[in-house]
């Protein structure tokens, strides 16, 4: 990937935790103070309960590919095709959608253990990224 090309998120103070704890090489996502559920992306109320109430939660960064999808063609500038973007299933029970890296495109399967991978590609942002589990 070109990481100086690519488009980059738009921090603000709803997700400025999230990118936060990337930069620390961390997963970090809120989690509902009244149900637990995990919210993500962050929102400022629970879709399960409603509450405004959360936490910011650290997680594990394992998980597994539930679904992916290889690109071969450049939608947007610095994406070097083919790549290859997945649904991981995480550990602790939300879904998350990012690039699958250092990986034969040919080997991935439904089911590979993933653990994330952050990819500084500027000075305030890391990028999460999956890779098969060591």
């Amino acid at each position: 990937m070109n990481d100086a090309a690519r488009p980059l998120p738009l921090i603000d103070d709803l997700n400025r935790p999230y990118w936060e704890a990337a930069q620390h090489a961390e997963l970090s996502m809120q989690r509902c103070s009244q149900c637990a559920a995990f919210r993500y992306p962050p929102a400022p109320v629970c879709a399960h309960c409603g509450s405004a109430d959360y936490e910011w939660a650290r997680l594990s960064g394992r998980g597994s590919v539930n679904s992916f999808v290889v690109f071969h063609r450049a939608y947007l500038a610095g994406f070097d095709v083919p790549y290859a973007v997945a649904l991981v299933d995480l550990e602790e029970g939300p879904k998350l959608y990012a690039n699958l890296v250092d990986v034969p495109l040919d080997s991935i399967t439904i089911g590979m253990p993933v653990e994330a991978r952050f990819v500084p590609v500027s000075q305030d942002i890391s990028l999460v990224q999956f890779a098969r589990r060591r």
